[in-house]
């Protein structure tokens, strides 16, 4: 049986910070699997991947969330850089904008952006 490994397992079998670990595990970089709240990791696919050719790895690699030069979130999709947004609003604002945008048959893109500029007039 795979033996499994939490998150703090992981950066001590990788003799890293788990500060570096969880980076590398959001970046997508390292293969594991959120259970609940918390990260779970199967040694073995560890160990694939620490054998795993550095050469095999693309920079952009298309959907994997990266972290850039200053901290931000981004990534690749069909060769254009997506970047992350932290939205100045509450869970609760989010979905009431999801619903606003299913009632009225419009993209939530453009209400977000609506919800954003309004933000933005008021501030």
């Amino acid at each position: 049986m795979d033996e499994v490994m939490t998150l703090e397992d992981l950066a001590a079998y990788l003799k890293i910070s788990e500060t570096t670990a969880y980076q590398l595990v959001r970046s997508g970089a390292i293969p594991g699997r959120k259970v609940g709240r918390e990260w779970r990791f199967l040694k073995r696919r560890i160990e694939t991947w620490l054998m795993q050719d550095s050469t095999d790895d693309t920079d952009g690699e298309n959907g994997t969330v990266q972290i850039d030069a200053l901290g931000g979130e981004f990534r690749i999709e069909n060769g254009r850089e997506q970047i992350a947004l932290w939205l100045p609003m509450t869970r609760e604002e989010k979905a009431a904008q999801i619903e606003k945008a299913q009632r009225d048959g419009v993209n939530v893109s453009d209400v977000v952006a609506a919800y954003l500029r309004e933000w933005l007039r008021s501030g």
